[in-house]
C-alpha cells in the first residue's frame, strides 16, 4: 500500500538523519512530512485513526520544541534542496505535503490538525508571516470612518477554471454582486498547469483578472508566494475572499500573509484553513449544512448563510433534449449495454471519487447488498491498482458479494448523467458526501439516499433536500439518521417501484427550486457588507472618508 511504503521509508530516512545531523530529533523537514502524511486510502477505520494518531505525535513533538532543543527553525530551503533532489522545486510542498485529505477524516479533530499544519509552516517559513503596512495602519486606528467609494473585494482561488465544480458553485453569486457597491478583482493561482481562467470572470468589463503561475526564479524557495503578497498588498483591498483556500498550496501560503483587513475562507473545500484567526478571520458556510456545535470545527469565526434558502445561484447542468451542459454531449440514446452496467437487474449507484470511500461506508454498501440479494452495486473504480485492491478487500471483508459489483472508470459528464437515469437509487457517499453530484441527481429527478455526517462535507445533501420544497414523506424516504436506516431506506426505494416513482415525481416537481435563486445573491452580498472593514457612507453623512488611491 502506497501510504505504508511512504511512511516506512520516511521513518528510515528520519533515523538516518539523526545520525547525520547528530541530534535526537532528526531532520526537521522529514519530521514535518511524518506530521502531515495522511493515509489517503485507509484499509480500515482503525488504520485511519492510527494515521491521525501518528501525525499528531510528530506534530506535537515538533511544536513543543524550539531552537534550544532538537528542532532548528526555520526550514533551510537550500539544504533541503541539496539533500533531497525532489525537494528542489518547492521545499514547502516537499516538507508540508497537503492537507487536502483531511476533509475526509471525519473522526479527527480537523481544527487541531489544520492548526498544527499552519503552525509548522509559520515557523518553517517565517517570511510568510507578513502583514501589509496599510493593514497595520488599519489595526492601529481606533475608529474607522465610513467610505464614499466601492468596497474592494479580491477573489482568490487555485481552481478558478472553466467547469471546475468551485467555479460552477460560485459563478452565479460572484457575477451578480452589485458592481455599484463592489470593485471586484479575480486572482487565479494556476498551480495545476491550466491557465485558462473561468469565463464568468469576464462578464463585467470593469472587473480585473490576473492569472499567476510559478516561474523558474521561484524554484527552491518555500516562501516564494510573498512576491504575490507584495503585489496584492499594493492594491489595498478591503476583503480577500479565498473560496477554497485549502485546495491549493499556493493559496494556502498566500493566505498566511495578512494582505487585507478582512480575509475569508469558504466552502469550495469544506475544511478549515487552520490559520490563526488574526490572519483569516471568517469561514462562510451554510446553516442548513452545519451543526450547532460546528464552530469547533473551524479556527476561523464561522459565519452562516441562512438555513432556509438554497445558498448559491446555480445553473442547470442538464439541457433540453437530454444534453450535458458540461461536455455538450447527448445522453438520451445511451443504453445499459453502452454504459457497462447490469442489463436487467436494478442497481445502486455511487460514482463519487474513491478517496471519499472511507472505510465507514463499506458496511453501508454491503448491508444494502445483503438485504437486497437481487440488487447490484455500481461504483467508481480507483485509479491506483494498489488502492483498488485495498478497496475490494475491504468490501469483501465487510460482506459484499463482489460478483454483483461493477467498477467503472471516471465517466464523461453525459455518461454520468445516463448512469443516474438508469440507477434505481443513487447512494450518497459517507462520511464525505456529494455536493455538485447531489444537485445533478436531484436535477435528474432520481432518489438519493444520504446519511448526514459530522462535518460540512457530509451534509450538503441534507441541506439541498431540506430546501427545495419536497414533501415530508419524500424527505423521510431519502434522509437517514443512522447507518441501519441508510441501508433500509436504500433497499426500500430499490425494491418498491410505487414508492420510488412517488419520490421521483416529487423530485422532478421540486428540482427547479435549486436554480437561479436571487435570494442567495442577496444573502452573500449582505454577508460581504457585514464583514467589510468599512461601512459605506449614507448620503449626506458627516463622517466620510473619501479615498482616491489609484490601484
Amino acid at each position: 500500500h502506497e501510504y505504508h511504503k511512504a511512511r516506512k521509508f520516511t521513518k528510515i530516512a528520519l533515523e538516518l538523519s539523526k545520525v547525520h545531523d547528530n541530534n535526537d530529533g532528526g531532520d526537521l523537514c522529514i519530521q514535518m512530512q511524518l506530521a502531515n502524511m495522511y493515509d489517503w486510502f485507509p484499509n480500515s477505520t482503525q488504520a485511519a485513526d492510527n494515521a491521525i494518531t501518528s501525525m499528531l505525535s510528530y506534530s506535537d513533538k515538533i511544536l513543543s520544541q524550539d531552537d534550544n532543543n532538537d528542532i532548528s527553525w526555520p526550514v533551510k530551503d537550500s539544504e533541503i534542496a541539496q539533500m533531497f533532489p525532489g525537494a528542489s522545486n518547492d521545499p514547502y510542498v516537499h516538507c508540508s505535503l497537503s492537507t487536502f485529505y483531511l476533509s475526509f477524516y471525519y473522526r479527527a479533530d480537523v481544527a487541531l490538525m489544520s492548526s498544527n499544519n499552519y503552525e509548522m509552516a509559520r515557523r518553517g517559513w517565517p517570511k510568510l508571516n507578513t502583514t501589509a503596512k496599510f493593514v497595520k495602519a488599519y489595526d492601529e486606528e481606533e475608529e474607522h470612518p465610513c467610505i464614499n467609494r466601492k468596497i474592494r473585494l479580491a477573489i482568490i482561488s487555485g481552481v478558478l477554471t472553466e467547469g471546475h465544480s468551485n467555479s460552477e458553485s460560485f459563478k452565479g453569486v460572484l457575477s451578480r454582486l452589485d458592481r455599484n457597491i463592489f470593485e471586484v478583482t479575480y486572482v487565479f493561482l494556476a498551480e495545476q498547469g491550466d491557465t485558462r481562467i473561468a469565463d464568468f470572470t469576464k462578464e463585467h468589463a470593469a472587473d480585473r483578472r490576473f492569472v499567476w503561475t510559478k516561474t523558474p526564479g521561484d524554484v527552491g524557495n518555500g516562501a516564494w508566494t510573498t512576491k504575490w503578497g507584495n503585489k496584492i498588498a499594493s492594491w489595498k483591498m478591503d476583503i480577500i475572499f479565498y473560496f477554497d483556500l485549502t485546495m491549493s498550496t499556493f493559496a494556502r501560503r498566500l493566505g498566511m500573509q495578512r494582505l487585507a483587513p478582512v480575509q475569508v475562507n469558504s466552502i469550495g473545500h469544506p475544511i478549515t484553513s487552520g490559520h490563526d484567526r488574526s490572519v483569516v478571520q471568517y469561514y462562510i458556510s451554510w446553516a442548513a449544512a452545519e451543526l450547532e456545535e460546528s464552530q469547533a470545527h473551524y479556527t476561523e469565526e464561522l459565519k452562516l448563510m441562512p438555513s432556509d434558502i438554497v445558498y448559491m445561484y446555480y445553473d442547470r447542468r442538464v439541457l433540453d433534449g437530454e444534453i450535458s451542459r458540461m461536455d455538450k454531449m447527448p445522453f438520451g440514446g445511451l443504453t445499459r449495454s453502452d454504459l457497462g452496467v447490469p442489463l436487467k437487474n436494478h442497481f445502486y449507484l455511487c460514482m463519487q471519487k474513491p478517496f471519499k470511500f472511507h472505510p465507514e461506508v463499506d458496511t453501508l454498501f454491503c448491508g444494502i447488498m445483503t438485504k437486497d440479494p437481487d440488487g447490484w452495486l455500481v461504483l467508481h473504480q480507483e485509479v491506483s491498482p494498489d488502492n483498488q485492491e485495498v478497496f475490494e478487500k475491504r468490501l469483501k471483508r465487510a460482506g459484499c458479494d463482489l460478483s454483483r459489483i461493477v467498477f467503472l472508470k471516471q465517466q464523461p459528464h453525459h455518461r454520468l448523467l445516463a448512469l443516474y437515469r438508469e440507477a434505481a437509487v443513487v447512494l450518497d457517499s459517507y462520511p464525505a458526501g456529494g455536493d455538485t453530484t447531489t444537485r445533478e441527481v436531484i436535477e435528474m429527478g432520481k432518489p438519493l439516499v444520504t446519511l448526514p455526517a459530522r462535518l460540512l462535507g457530509g451534509r450538503w445533501s441534507l441541506g439541498y433536500l431540506s430546501n427545495i420544497g419536497l414533501k415530508e414523506d419524500t424527505k423521510r424516504a431519502l434522509i437517514a439518521s443512522t447507518p441501519d436506516e441508510y441501508v433500509d431506506l436504500a433497499v426500500q426505494l430499490g425494491t418498491d417501484d410505487t414508492l420510488r416513482e412517488a419520490v421521483e415525481a416529487d423530485l422532478r416537481e421540486c428540482s427547479s427550486n435549486l436554480f437561479h435563486r436571487e435570494e442567495a445573491v442577496a444573502a452573500w452580498q449582505e454577508m460581504f457588507l457585514e464583514i467589510s472593514p468599512y461601512q459605506r457612507c449614507q448620503e449626506g453623512s458627516e463622517n466620510e472618508e473619501v479615498l482616491h488611491e489609484e490601484l
